[in-house]
C-alpha cells in the first residue's frame, strides 16, 4: 500500500542533493507542502543523508540496541508497554517511556536520530527522538507487528515485519507514515539488513525459510528454504526448524545466522526427545542453506545440541541448551554469542569452526531474550524478559582466549510491573526451561519449556504443531500433545477453582517436578492428582496464563474492545441486505446453535468433562453468545453476521474458533469496513477456524476439513466460498453457505437450501463399479470436493456403498451390503472414521475428550479415489436383470442419531448421492 502522495522525484531530489547526498535509488521524498511536527505532518524538515558506504553496518532486529552517539542502551520491556534508556557506564535507569501495550522490539537509526518501538498487542510502531527522549509519532500499522530495522544505506526507512498481514511495511520517517508494503509470507518476525548489499533477511516465525527483498525494488528477491533435520534415532536433533526469531549477518556480510528450535515429530511428549537447540547459516549470496561437510572439523552449516554445540559439565557429561533465540556478532568476525533463552544461558562460538566453545550457565535474569554488543565490542548487554532486567558480559574484548564474564548485577528497567504479580510467575514458568531456579524444576536438566511449543502462548504459532506433529499409528495414538490430561484445561479460566492436574501433566512431560533436577531420576516426582502446596501453586499460576490467552477456554475464540452489540445484528443488518439475510436466515450456519446433534452431544461431554469443555462446541456454534460470556447455547442464535463481520484476525492456533473478534459500532464507517472484512472472510484461513478442530491438550483432529482443503488440487486457486458462497449475477454471495447437511436443511424447513445441499453431495463422486471374484469393486473418486468425502465431524457421518439387484423393470430385488436393522457393520463397505478410547473401545457418541485413537479412517481425498469392496453371495436373486452400485451417505450415523433422539429403532437420515450400473 502506498498512503502518500509524493511530489515530482526531480524537485524533491534537489533539497537531499543541496546535503551533499544522493537520492536513494527510485524512492520518493517528502512532499514539500507537508506541515513539520509531530500533528500528522513531517517528522523532519528534510530526509536525512544517505550512509556513506564506508560508514555502514550490519543491523538486525532486537528487543534491545547499543546507542554509540550516547553510550548508554534502549530496551523494549514486552508486556509492561515501555522503552527504557539506561546509561550503562553509570549503571542507571535514566528514563523509561510509556508507548503500548507489548514492545518487542526497538532499533536505533544509523545517525542516531530515532529508536523505533513496535507495540506487537497495539500494532503500532512509534518513533522517539533520541535525544529529547520523547515519542514524537505513533504509526499504526495491521495486526501483531513483531520486529523493526533501519536501512543500512538510507537511514530514512524503517522496515517492519507485520505478522498478520505477511508482510514487511516501510516507514518514511521524515513523513512519518507507512509508505509502502511487502508482501514475504506467513509470520515474518526476525529481520537484517545488510550493509553491502540492498537486501532485507526476513525470517519467519513458524516457517523454515528466509525471504530476502530487494531494497532497490522493494520486491521478494528470492525465499530460502532450510531444510528439516533427518531422523537418526531419538534422542539426537531431528525434526523441523521452529521458532525464529532473529536473524543476524555476521561480520564479513556472506552469511546469516539464524536460531531456532528442531520439533521432533516424537509422541508423547518426552522432555529430551521433542526439542532440541539449533542455529541454521544462510549464504546471502548464493541463496543456499549452508550445509557441514561431515568430513570437515569445521561447522559451517547448522549448530545442533551434541555437534558444534558439545559443551562438557563438571560431570563430564554433555551440557543441555534450550531454545536459542538471539545472536550477537563481534566485529572482528572472530566470536559470536547466542542465548538459550530457555535454559536462560549464553554460549560463546567460533565463527571460523563454527562451534561452541564456552558457557555462562543460568544468567541471574528470566528469560533472557535479546542481545546487543557496545561499539568497542567489549561489552554485551542481555535483555531478560520476565525479570525485566538488563545484564552486563565483559566479552573479554572479544578474545579468542579470553572469556566472558558477568559485570555486575542486573540494572532493572521498569519502575512498576503493570502485570498482576500471580500472572507473572506464570508467565515466569511459562517460559522458563531453566532446572535450577524456582522451588521445584519446571523442566528436567534444561531441556524445555511450555513457550517452547507454545511459543507466543496459546494462540499464534500452535498451528505449526499440527502441521509438524503427525501422529505415527493412529489406531495406536492419534494424539500429538499431552497425553494422561482429565478436564483438558477446561477449568484454567477460573484459578481460584482450578484443576492443577492437567498443568502438573504437561511439567511431567517436560521433564520437571522430580528432586532430581537432571529429570533422569523420576523417583518423588508430584502426583499431579494430589499434589503438593508448591506444586499446587505452580499450576495455579501458569492457569492464570492459559486463562489471559484464552478467556473462553477451551475455544480459541477471543474479544477485543468488549463484548458485541447485538442491536448491530441479524435484523439490523437484513434492513440493507434483505438478500443476504433472507438466505441466511435458512442456513445451517443461522441455526448452528439449535441443532439437536450438537445439543445432544453438548449433555454428553457435560456428563464427562464438566460444563467448562463444552465451551469449545459455543465458539463455533454460537460465537456471538461466546463472545458476550454466554455458552449456555439457550439462545438459538447460531452464527450471525457479527459472528463472522466482527472478525479482525485468524488467531492460527490450529481451529477450535481460532480467530479474534472486536465489537464494531457498524452506523460508523459501515461500508468501508465492511468491504475490508470481506478480504479477511474470503480466506480459506478463515473458514478453517471453525471447519478445523482439536481436542485441546492432546492434540487430536476431530474436524480436519482445513487441511484436506489445503492437501487438495483446487487450493490456492479455488476458494472454499467460490463452491459455498457463490455470487449471483448481481454480486450477491449466497448466504445459504450450501454445504452437505441434508438433515439440518430439511428440519429447518429451506427447500432451496435442501436442493442445494443435495447438489452438492451429487456432485462429488464418480462411481465405477466392477466385477471381481466374490463380488463388486467400486472405485469412488473425488471429483467434485474441495476437501476429503466426508468431511466435517467425521465420526458422526457415515457414507456407505450398497449393491442393489434389479429386475427388468428396475425394480430391487435385494440389497447387499448398507445397513443391518438399520446399522451399518464395521465391516461393511463404508467410509468415515472411527475415534475410540486407550483400550481400542469405539466411542459412538462422539466423546472428544475421551478418544485417543482413530482405529477406522476410510476417506476420498480431494482428486483423489478409494477402492471399496462389497461381497456378493455366488447365487443371485432369481429374475437379477441388472447390479448397480450405490452411495448413500449417512449424514448422521444411526448409533449417534438413535441416541440422540433416544429411539433404539429410529431411522437415521440418509440420501442417496451417486449410482452407477456394474458391468
Amino acid at each position: 500500500m502506498r498512503a502518500v502522495a509524493f511530489a515530482c522525484l526531480a524537485s524533491a531530489c534537489v533539497g537531499i542533493a543541496a546535503m551533499g547526498a544522493a537520492c536513494d535509488e527510485h524512492f520518493p521524498t517528502a512532499h514539500p507542502a507537508a506541515d513539520a511536527g509531530d500533528d500528522g505532518g513531517l517528522l523532519e524538515s528534510q530526509p536525512p543523508p544517505i550512509v556513506a558506504p564506508e560508514l555502514r553496518r550490519n543491523a538486525s532486529s532486537s528487543p534491545v540496541v547499543f546507542d554509540p552517539l550516547r553510550g548508554g542502551v534502549w530496551t523494549a520491556n514486552g508486556d509492561v508497554g515501555t522503552v527504557s534508556y539506561v546509561d550503562v557506564d553509570a549503571r542507571t535507569l535514566v528514563q523509561e517511556l510509556a508507548v503500548g501495550q507489548d514492545i518487542r522490539s526497538v532499533a536505533l537509526s544509523p545517525d542516531a536520530t530515532w529508536v523505533a518501538a513496535v507495540d506487537r498487542a497495539g500494532a503500532t510502531v512509534t518513533l522517539i527522538d533520541a535525544e529529547a527522549r520523547v515519542a514524537r509519532r505513533t504509526i499504526a500499522l495491521g495486526g501483531h507487528p513483531r520486529a523493526c530495522v533501519w536501512d543500512a544505506a538510507n537511514p530514512r526507512w524503517l522496515y517492519v515485519a507485520v505478522e498478520d498481514d505477511g508482510a514487511v511495511v516501510v516507514i518514511d520517517r521524515t513523513l512519518g507514515q507507512v509508505v509502502d508494503s511487502v508482501p514475504v509470507g506467513r509470520l515474518p518476525s526476525g529481520l537484517a539488513v545488510s550493509s553491502g548489499l540492498r537486501e532485507l533477511y526476513v525470517n519467519h516465525r513458524i516457517d523454515a525459510e528466509v525471504t530476502v527483498v530487494d531494497l532497490r525494488t522493494r520486491a521478494v528477491a528470492a525465499d530460502i528454504p532450510l531444510a528439516d533435520e533427518p531422523y537418526s534415532d531419538v534422542a539426537t536433533p531431528n525434526g523441523r526448524p521452529f521458532a525464529f526469531e532473529a536473524a543476524v549477518l555476521t561480520a564479513d556480510g556472506r552469511t546469516a545466522w539464524m536460531p531456532h528450535e528442531l520439533l521432533a515429530p516424537t509422541h508423547p511428549f518426552v522432555f529430551d526427545r521433542t526439542l532440541f537447540p539449533a542455529i541454521s547459516v544462510i549464504d546471502v549470496g548464493q541463496r543456499v542453506e549452508v550445509q557441514t561437510d561431515p568430513n570437515s572439523a569445521y561447522f559451517d552449516g547448522r549448530k545442533n545440541l551434541f555437534a558444534a554445540i558439545n559443551l562438557q559439565g563438571s560431570d563430564g557429561q554433555p551440557e543441555i541448551f534450550s531454545q536459542l533465540c538471539a545472536v550477537a556478532m563481534h566485529p572482528d568476525g572472530f566470536i559470536a554469542w547466542a542465548l538459550a533463552c530457555g535454559s536462560e544461558d549464553l554460549l560463546t562460538f567460533g565463527v571460523i569452526a563454527g562451534a561452541a566453545t564456552e558457557v555462562l550457565r543460568d544468567l541471574p535474569v528470566d528469560h533472557p531474550t535479546g542481545l546487543a554488543l557496545d561499539d568497542t565490542g567489549q561489552r554485551l548487554f542481555v535483555l531478560g524478559d520476565q525479570s525485566h532486567q538488563l545484564l552486563t558480559i565483559d566479552t573479554a574484548g572479544g578474545s579468542l582466549v579470553g572469556h566472558a564474564t558477568i559485570y555486575g548485577a542486573p540494572i532493572s528497567l521498569v519502575a512498576k510491573d503493570p502485570v498482576d504479580p500471580q500472572l507473572r510467575a506464570g508467565l515466569t514458568l511459562f517460559f522458563r526451561a531453566s532446572s535450577a531456579k524456582g522451588p521445584l524444576a519446571t523442566t528436567g536438566n534444561d531441556w524445555m519449556s511450555c513457550g517452547g511449543c507454545h511459543l507466543d502462548g496459546f494462540g499464534p504459532t500452535n498451528l505449526r504443531l499440527f502441521e509438524a506433529l503427525q501422529p505415527h499409528e493412529p489406531a495406536v495414538d492419534a494424539q500429538i500433545g499431552h497425553v494422561g490430561l482429565s478436564d483438558h484445561f477446561a477449568s484454567a479460566t477460573t484459578p481460584a477453582a482450578f484443576d492443577p492436574h492437567d498443568v502438573l501433566v504437561a511439567l511431567l512431560d517436560q521433564g520437571g517436578l522430580a528432586p532430581d533436577r537432571t529429570g533422569k531420576d523420576r523417583s518423588g516426582q508430584i502426583d499431579p492428582a494430589h499434589p503438593t502446596a508448591d506444586g499446587a501453586t505452580m499450576a495455579q499460576q501458569l492457569a492464570r496464563v492459559v486463562a489471559r490467552d484464552l478467556p473462553g477456554q477451551p475455544t480459541w475464540l477471543s474479544e477485543t474492545g468488549g463484548p458485541p452489540n447485538l442491536a448491530w445484528d441479524t435484523t439490523f443488518c437484513g434492513g440493507c441486505h434483505p438478500t443476504e439475510y433472507a438466505a441466511w436466515s435458512g442456513s445451517v450456519h443461522a441455526h448452528a446453535g439449535e441443532d439437536p446433534m450438537l445439543l445432544y452431544d453438548v449433555g454428553v461431554e457435560q456428563g464427562i468433562a464438566g460444563s467448562a469443555f463444552t465451551q469449545v462446541c459455543v465458539g463455533c456454534h454460537d460465537p456471538v453468545g461466546a463472545r458476550s460470556r454466554d455458552y449456555s447455547l439457550k439462545s438459538g442464535r447460531g452464527v450471525t453476521c457479527i459472528g463472522c463481520h466482527d472478525v479482525e484476525r485468524e488467531i492460527r492456533a490450529g481451529g477450535n474458533g481460532d480467530l479474534q473478534s472486536a465489537a464494531h459500532d457498524w452506523t460508523q464507517d459501515h461500508k468501508a469496513r465492511g468491504l475490508a472484512s470481506l478480504v479477511r472472510l474470503r480466506q480459506p484461513e478463515f473458514c478453517g477456524g471453525c471447519h478445523q478442530q482439536f481436542v485441546p491438550g492432546t492434540g487430536l483432529i476431530a474436524i480436519g476439513t482445513l487441511d484436506e482443503y489445503h492437501a487438495s488440487p483446487f487450493a490456492p486457486a479455488t476458494l472454499c466460498v467460490d463452491c459455498h458462497m457463490p455470487k449471483d449475477a448481481s454480486g450477491h454471495a449466497d448466504h445459504h453457505a450450501a454445504g452437505g447437511n441434508v438433515y439440518m436443511a430439511q428440519r429447518i424447513g429451506d427447500a432451496t437450501l435442501a436442493q442445494e445441499q443435495a447438489a452438492h453431495l451429487k456432485n462429488v463422486l464418480s462411481v465405477a463399479p466392477q466385477r471381481v471374484a466374490g463380488g463388486v469393486l467400486v472405485t469412488l473418486r473425488n471429483v467434485g470436493a474441495g476437501h476429503g468425502f466426508p468431511t466435517g465431524v467425521t465420526d458422526i457421518r457415515q457414507p456407505w456403498v450398497e449393491i442393489q439387484a434389479k429386475d427388468g423393470g428396475g425394480n430391487v430385488l435385494q440389497r447387499f451390503g448398507g445397513p443391518q436393522d438399520g446399522l451399518v457393520p464395521a465391516s461393511a463397505a463404508r467410509l468415515g472414521i472411527d475415534i475410540a478410547g486407550p483400550d481400542g473401545t469405539v466411542l459412538f457418541r462422539h466423546e472428544l475428550t475421551e478418544a485417543t485413537r482413530v482405529p477406522f479412517d476410510v476417506r476420498v481425498p480431494a482428486g483423489e479415489a478409494q477402492a471399496l469392496f462389497v461381497p456378493l453371495p455366488a447365487s443371485l436373486p432369481q429374475g437379477t436383470a441388472s447390479l448397480e452400485a450405490v452411495v448413500v451417505y449417512g449424514v448422521v450415523r444411526a448409533t449417534f442419531y438413535r441416541d440422540a433422539v433416544g429411539d433404539p429403532a429410529a431411522t437415521a437420515p440418509s440420501t442417496e448421492i451417486a449410482r452407477a450400473v456394474v458391468p
